[in-house]
């Protein structure tokens, strides 16, 4: 008997051998080499090419430099490392925990390996530049590829201070220190340039879409002259351009300060010298005892941004690719959930000194409006810090691009019906429906299991890629989405109903009036309880 049984399962496995299959291989070769992708769904999954050097050694800190060449063929299988950060319990984030500094590379999904030309959207993840990789399975750019026959790509970028440190007291070699992330950034856009056209895309049509830090990555690519002509369209979720005011740099002295002291190095060699685990320990350290600076962002630095990005873009001297712009309903629901920020129970007598250094005179009647539409107190502190914070600067720069350019607008406001958390319409709520992932368990946690998710997901990849092939993001199944302007405010509603809104939220505006909270004082509504 255990002679047959063995047998028996010699035959089994070889059974089981013989039925598995290899995905189908392509090759396609770059301008720096070939490399060996595989079938994933209806796509072809190219992942890991490098796009730069490692930025590793002589390197850390400094601007990109091009990939090097290589001879035969490369296998493209496995994702690149994500940069390195410091791990969290984010719902949103996963797969960073393989990490290493030789990170910058990309991935890329393609319907077909052909001459076609279809568009290209390239992805920037979000992640406050701290946090964030290609690895995060929510970014799988299978379903988006294969559903608008796009080719879809995207890209790591050095992250906290690999990414954003400012080092130009090392050297003239450091002078771009301080936005290296951003460079990282447009080295992969003109990888993009040189060699998507091997891969199926038209590299005269990139449309580059991004998510909270993401976005504003955009936003700032947008005010960047060296980032001219490596793309055509822009998509903004839930982020806006840098809107730091130029003395920051006093901030960022600061930060390099006590960043420095906290690793423990006074100079290039010394700092060279530190191991990927001693720099996260010490980036740990002043995120945990300087919470006062702030964190790793892009900055004014003379060299690749010269002034305000928000300014730039919002005064029409940035580019004028038509742009796609929106935000979710309850965006500031995320960090009241995710991160437990308790907004809850924000004290009233502190909410009202934050309204009255954000708007002045006008902090009675704007409380007295979100507390009539908003009765749970824990709500009108959310959609206060929402408008504040993203959605009404996201009005305020599609009012002034609406002279220069196509500009649209979308709400988006489906709302999550989880058991794990009360995410509502929370910041990244669309995620899931722009990459078609509503149906995978690390998503439903966000999202819930609300059946009517499916039909949104494909009218929400519909409109970004019909976008990203015309300017204009009306879906194929769905209403005709006009530009927004001023006047009307035409925004589209993305959610359980799917449909043109006429300046939605319009009570919520029009009580902040003129004021403009600066980004400390919209900020203070989250971090000060």
């Amino acid at each position: 008997m255990r002679v047959l049984g063995i047998a028996a399962l010699v035959l089994v496995t070889g059974a089981a051998l013989a039925a598995h299959t290899e995905p189908h291989r392509e090759r396609v070769t770059t301008v720096e080499g070939t490399v060996e992708g595989e079938a994933e769904g209806a796509t072809v999954a190219f992942r890991g090419i490098r796009f730069a050097a490692p930025p590793v050694g002589a390197l850390r800190f400094k601007a990109p430099q091009p990939p090097p060449h290589w001879t035969g063929t490369r296998l493209a299988l496995d994702m690149s490392p994500a940069c390195p950060q410091l791990l969290d319990g984010d719902p949103t984030e996963n797969g960073h925990a393989v990490m290493a500094e030789d990170c910058l590379a990309l991935n890329v999904w393609t319907p077909k390996v052909d001459a076609k030309r279809r568009p290209v959207m390239v992805w920037i993840h979000g992640g406050a530049y701290v946090v964030g990789s290609t690895r995060n399975t929510w970014y799988n750019g299978s379903r988006l590829a294969a559903r608008g026959d796009v080719v879809v790509v995207t890209i790591n970028y050095r992250l906290g201070a690999w990414g954003f440190l400012s080092l130009p007291g090392f050297g003239p070699e450091y002078a771009g220190s301080a936005n290296a992330g951003l460079l990282d950034q447009v080295a992969a856009l003109r990888w993009v340039r040189a060699n998507i056209a091997a891969f199926g895309g038209d590299p005269g049509n990139v449309t580059i879409f991004g998510e909270s830090a993401g976005a504003s990555s955009i936003g700032d690519l947008l005010a960047m002259p060296i980032a001219n002509g490596l793309y055509a369209r822009a998509i903004l979720e839930s982020g806006l351009p840098s809107a730091r005011p130029v003395d920051q740099s006093v901030r960022q002295n600061r930060l390099t300060t006590e960043f420095l002291k906290a690793v423990g190095a006074s100079t290039a060699a010394e700092l060279q010298a530190k191991s990927m685990e001693e720099l996260l320990h010490a980036q740990e350290q002043v995120f945990a005892v300087h919470s006062d600076i702030g964190t790793f962002v892009p900055s004014i630095d003379g060299i690749v941004l010269e002034e305000r990005a928000f300014d730039v873009v919002a005064a029409g001297r940035g580019s004028g690719v038509p742009l796609l712009i929106g935000t979710t309903l309850d965006e500031m629901q995320y960090f009241n959930t995710a991160e437990d920020l308790g907004l809850d129970h924000k004290p009233r007598e502190v909410l009202i000194k934050q309204l009255e250094a954000a708007a002045g005179a006008r902090a009675p009647e704007i409380l007295a409006v979100y507390e009539r539409l908003y009765p749970r107190w824990g709500d009108t502190v959310v959609q206060i810090a929402s408008d504040a914070i993203m959605r009404n600067p996201s009005i305020r720069l599609a009012e002034a691009l609406s002279a220069h350019q196509n500009v649209y607008m979308y709400l988006f406001t489906y709302r999550s019906t989880s058991t794990y958390k009360p995410f509502a319409s929370a910041h990244a709520m669309e995620l899931p429906f722009v990459f078609g992932g509503v149906g995978n368990l690390d998503e439903i946690v966000f999202t819930g299991r609300d059946p009517r998710r499916f039909a949104l997901a494909d009218t929400v990849m519909d409109a970004w890629t019909a976008f990203a092939r015309t300017g204009n993001p009306t879906p194929r199944q769905g209403p005709e989405w006009p530009a927004y302007e001023p006047r009307r405010r035409l925004t589209m509603e993305l959610g359980v109903h799917v449909g043109v809104l006429s300046d939605p939220l319009a009570e919520q505006r029009l009580a902040w009036g003129d004021a403009v909270p600066t980004v400390e004082q919209a900020s203070r509504f989250l971090q000060e309880n």
